[in-house]
């Protein structure tokens, strides 16, 4: 064998795949295949209230920011259970209540507050609320009617901006009114920004990210890798 073949040869083995035809898959099967390759994910603490007055607390990992302005936020609301292949859908707090009210609060969720996070993800009756649950305090708003989670690093109130309906699960966006950041993850005003935040600076209030089923990672190895062109 030349020189050129065996070359050949070690680059068909190293660009081979194992290929999928994504209708090969069911709707349970697909979740966990995303859920296991979109790795690491922020989490979304959404906090909501119903009409009656009663809170809500849930942890959303498919989430990210959708526009800087005007500032939106978006998550995927799956339906209660996470049971994707059942026909009959239940629908979570969560969504019931931004459509009753149109107002949500985003917490980012810390390293400090990781087991409270995974807690606040237990089944529980519509009545009962995980702020109690998990042994949270729930913090007054000033925009809007949901409360705020007391420590975390970043509370985003939000009015719903649009609700779009993908299969069994419901991507909802949410326009930002008001920020409140804890003090040790506010820097402060610069020459160009009126607010500067930094989330990594304490290692409390760093985010944690979602991996697959029940692996969580917490922000710690950054390496800085300047741009040639634009911000850095």
């Amino acid at each position: 064998m030349t020189t050129l073949h065996a070359d050949r040869d070690a680059e068909s083995r190293d660009s081979a795949t194992v290929s999928i035809d994504a209708a090969e898959l069911g709707p349970t099967e697909m979740y966990v295949f995303l859920r296991d390759a979109v790795v690491p994910r922020p989490i979304a603490w959404v906090s909501t209230i119903d009409t009656e007055g009663r809170t809500n607390l849930a942890p959303f990992s498919f989430f990210n920011v959708v526009s800087p302005y005007p500032p939106t936020l978006g998550f995927s609301c799956g339906p209660r259970g996470d049971n994707h292949n059942s026909p009959l859908r239940l629908v979570k707090d969560t969504l019931l209540n931004i459509r009753a009210t149109g107002e949500f609060v985003v917490n980012l969720s810390s390293a400090s507050l990781l087991d409270e996070v995974v807690k606040s993800s237990d089944p529980l009756p519509h009545e009962q609320s995980e702020f109690e649950h998990a042994g949270l305090v729930a913090v007054a708003s000033t925009r809007v009617r949901p409360p705020r989670v007391q420590g975390v690093p970043v509370a985003f109130e939000c009015r719903t901006f649009d609700i779009i309906e993908v299969g069994v699960n419901t991507w909802i966006m949410g326009t930002v009114v008001h920020m409140h950041v804890a003090p040790k993850a506010y820097v402060g005003s610069s020459a160009e920004l009126k607010h500067r935040i930094n989330v990594l600076a304490d290692a409390g209030t760093r985010p944690v990210g979602r991996l697959d089923r029940a692996n969580y990672t917490r922000v710690g190895d950054i390496e800085l890798h300047r741009r040639k062109e634009g911000p850095n």
